[in-house]
């Protein structure tokens, strides 16, 4: 039996999606699929569209078999950590073979699969640190480079006389006549530093990064991207992101509860503007041109009643705790002293601002849209620099302490199950109520609860419906 994963967020899952699940079975021969996806809450910092049980019966009903909870402090975290913790939940199940992820710039080969050899490199290089490494890294930081910059240099730097260069930059160009062969060496640093920064290729090198670190038995593999980019807003055709998905299904005016929109009345979605309804009609057709159709009639009957979550429901809980923290900002993951005294000093005007227009007046050139919004996310969940510390600074290869089942197909039970199950060197949680961890675990597991929590009534309080305590939920079966 040949097991296969995918990490993911599907906010929402779309058919792109779709497609890698479908090629990493009837192309590459996998058997079954284990999904690690984020909870309520996304790598961005924002909160996700549609809560994590929702998104779950997505990604079973589009090919997936076993969907496991990514904890709240990796899902939320930088790429690094994100990367880091997912992999090492899928090394301590010790029966996952092969790790797929999107990339703008490699493609595995169906008849020959192998490793992908250039986003392997540059992650054996960002983990071994050679000493030139070292180097160009501290001289471009002396020239007054940010952390980040200074290390896509220093990278680039290395891999741009590197022999495989030139089979990545073939890759990266199908359809043109020959591989591009950059006439200057700046040339061939500027393409080098755009294919290096490609979302899917940042996460792809951390994957391999983690991999190499733990020295899993993992072989990760990537398939091409296809479609419109990952920050592409362009729906058109059948593929478009997640980020184009969301945006399209947000256009909608105002993020009322249904029992304050003039509109929504018995649960569902009235009104006499024709002009509205036209509207209605074009996103939604849109929409099911662009993800299966089990997600379609999902995502509609969430538009149509407006209970889609946006990162502005949580702005009057982001005012309390802003209002609660202000002197401690700087103990929250990611809040430098710098920032912290942003926050402070623009508190008066934060305080009567939506969470992304508090997200817009905190972003400069320093301090990205990215980060203020990670930040406020771990404001929001509790998120601590002293926590963080404890779940990433692990002393053993498995460093994730549980891995919680939000859902799985039931013809993989007898399979797939009973290998997660006889292998997995980490506890495998099934029924919340019945996990009591300790110490760092403890301390992990709470976190998860507290940010399914929050969200949680959030969308109760939007949709009208009851609240339900995470300890009461089971897996979903399909």
């Amino acid at each position: 039996m040949k097991i296969a994963a995918v990490i993911a967020e599907y906010n929402p899952f779309h058919n792109g999606h779709a497609y890698q699940l479908r090629q990493i079975k009837e192309h590459y021969g996998y058997d079954h699929i284990i999904v690690v996806m984020s909870g309520d809450f996304m790598q961005r910092g924002e909160p996700a569209i549609i809560d994590k049980y929702t998104r779950t019966k997505m990604a079973l009903s589009g090919g997936a078999d076993l969907v496991l909870e990514l904890p709240a402090y990796y899902a939320c975290a930088s790429a690094e950590y994100f990367a880091a913790g997912a992999v090492s939940l899928l090394h301590g199940l010790s029966c996952v073979d092969a790790l797929f992820f999107g990339s703008e710039s490699e493609d595995t080969d169906a008849a020959a699969p192998n490793p992908p050899s250039f986003l392997m490199h540059a992650a054996s290089i960002l983990l071994e640190e050679p000493a030139e490494y070292r180097r160009m890294l501290s001289d471009s930081l002396k020239r007054g480079h940010n952390y980040a910059a200074a290390r896509m240099e220093s990278l680039t730097a290395m891999l741009k006389n590197d022999d495989i260069l030139l089979s990545a930059t073939a890759k990266s160009h199908p359809d043109s006549e020959s591989p591009l062969a950059p006439d200057t060496a700046q040339e061939c640093s500027s393409h080098l530093s755009a294919v290096l920064s490609m979302p899917n290729n940042i996460l792809g090198i951390e994957y391999c990064k983690a991999i190499l670190r733990l020295k899993s038995p993992i072989k990760p593999f990537a398939i091409r991207r296809i479609g419109s980019g990952y920050h592409d807003a362009d729906t058109n055709g059948s593929y478009a992101g997640a980020e184009a998905v969301r945006a399209l299904l947000l256009r909608q005016s105002g993020h009322m509860m249904p029992s304050q929109n003039p509109s929504f009345s018995h649960g569902s979605f009235m009104t006499h503007d024709t002009d509205a309804f036209s509207e209605e009609d074009g996103i939604l057709s849109r929409l099911s041109a662009l993800v299966p159709t089990d997600t379609a009639q999902i995502l509609s009957e969430q538009y149509r009643t407006h209970t889609l979550i946006h990162p502005d429901d949580f702005s009057s809980l982001l005012h309390y705790r802003l209002l609660l923290e202000a002197s401690r900002l700087e103990q929250y993951a990611d809040c430098t002293p710098e920032l912290a005294n942003r926050i402070r000093m623009l508190m008066p005007s934060l305080l009567d601002q939506t969470a992304t227009g508090m997200t817009d007046t905190l972003k400069t050139k320093a301090f990205t849209h990215t980060r203020i919004s990670r930040v406020l996310a771990h404001l929001l969940l509790n998120m601590t620099v002293q926590n963080l510390c404890l779940f990433t600074e692990h002393s053993t290869p498995a460093f994730l302490t549980h891995a919680r089942i939000l859902g799985f197909r039931k013809s993989a039970c007898g399979t797939l199950l009973s290998a997660v199950k006889e292998n997995a060197c980490i506890p495998l949680i099934t029924k919340p109520s019945d996990y009591h961890p300790v110490g760092a675990a403890a301390a992990l597991y709470d976190a998860d609860l507290t940010a399914s929590h929050i969200y949680q009534n959030i969308a109760a309080k939007k949709s009208c419906r009851p609240f339900r305590h995470e300890l009461t939920r089971t897996p979903l079966i399909l």
